[in-house]
């Protein structure tokens, strides 16, 4: 077991230089992790999907990570938790401003709880942000390992909840 386990390591090591970048060679040992740049990237594009007026985004922490395995796939996967503040100056989804009696239209939503992560317990529907609100958003994003472009070692890389992929750094 040590010996095939060294094996491994010195062959890993001679083929780390064969791969595009350092980095890259880190991950042949697992060592890659998504970036908070990749994570706000993917927010980006979700906010962008969720809200028909841009929003402008004031804040973006990373709060906590955590590297995932699937035990009954083996899939490897990473989620990145994050806050972000993102200012409407002209506000979103105004169709679906609610009328006097505070009613919503059909397919508007009246919950206040704002995410752009798709989950199966999203607000249905478009929800209405009014002009110059500021909205924290408190959400994680689940990243599955995914073989980036067409490297003969198979580089590795996260696939977002945009369906994006991007490459490990």
């Amino acid at each position: 077991m040590r010996i095939s386990l060294l094996k491994s390591l010195v062959m890993a090591t001679a083929l780390a230089p064969l791969c595009a970048s350092a980095a890259l060679a880190g991950c042949l040992f697992g060592g890659c992790d998504v970036t908070e740049a990749q994570a706000q990237s993917v927010f980006e594009n979700l906010l962008k999907e969720k809200f028909d007026k841009p929003g402008k985004i004031l804040d973006f922490k990373k709060t906590m990570t955590e590297q995932l395995e699937m035990h009954a796939t083996g899939e490897k996967g990473f989620e990145f938790f994050f806050s972000a503040t993102v200012s409407f100056p002209d506000g979103a989804n105004l169709e679906c401003k609610p009328d006097d009696a505070g009613k919503f239209k059909d397919g508007c939503s009246p919950s206040t709880h704002y995410v752009t992560s798709p989950r199966t317990t999203d607000p249905k529907g478009k929800q209405y942000v009014a002009p110059g609100a500021k909205i924290v958003f408190d959400e994680e994003y689940r990243f599955y390992e995914a073989s980036v472009g067409a490297s003969f070692f198979g580089a590795k890389g996260w696939k977002g909840p945009d369906g994006k992929t991007f490459a490990a750094e």
